[in-house]
């Protein structure tokens, strides 16, 4: 008998998501509960999906999930890019529920590496702690919107 944790239930809404595309993703790396890594090829090319998710968004009208990356989480990032960036592009799918499921404010955000460099600090120059990316529902938008620790601090002037 097989136990189902918790994170199964979110990392299988993202292999839904893409089996539903006609898309057949393979695990790149055994499990961990702090992340996912899958591994996707289309006809056009092939991907390293780095996947995590957050059950506990923050605000009342818009909705915030913030995502935090351990120093050893950007080594693995990091590496992974550098290994792979020649036949496989790294993407982030950023898995954004509530404890409660519901159809509301369910999401998930597919950010690209030139996308997670413009809000994350690989390079440890921020000025402010752990390094986070965060994802943002505005209510009525059909958009999402990221930031991170990385252009918090541009835009606040803190980064040189």
């Amino acid at each position: 008998m097989t136990t189902i944790c918790k994170a199964d239930y979110y990392y299988g809404a993202l292999l839904s998501a893409l089996v539903n595309g006609g898309l057949a993703p393979a695990l790149f790396e055994k499990e961990n509960d702090n992340r996912q890594i899958y591994e996707v090829s289309t006809n056009k090319a092939s991907y390293i999906i780095y996947t995590k998710y957050n059950t506990t968004p923050s605000g009342s009208k818009d909705f915030t999930w913030s995502f935090s990356f351990s120093d050893n989480e950007i080594e693995e990032i990091t590496k992974i890019h550098q290994e792979n960036n020649k036949e496989k592009e790294l993407i982030f799918a950023f898995i954004c529920s509530q404890k409660q499921l519901s159809d509301y404010n369910q999401v998930i955000a597919i950010v690209y590496w030139d996308e997670f460099l413009e809000c994350v600090d690989i390079e440890k120059e921020q000025i402010r702690g752990t390094a986070r990316l965060s994802v943002k529902a505005v209510k009525g938008s059909p958009w999402l919107r990221i930031y991170g620790s990385k252009r918090a601090d541009m835009l606040d002037g803190k980064v040189p």
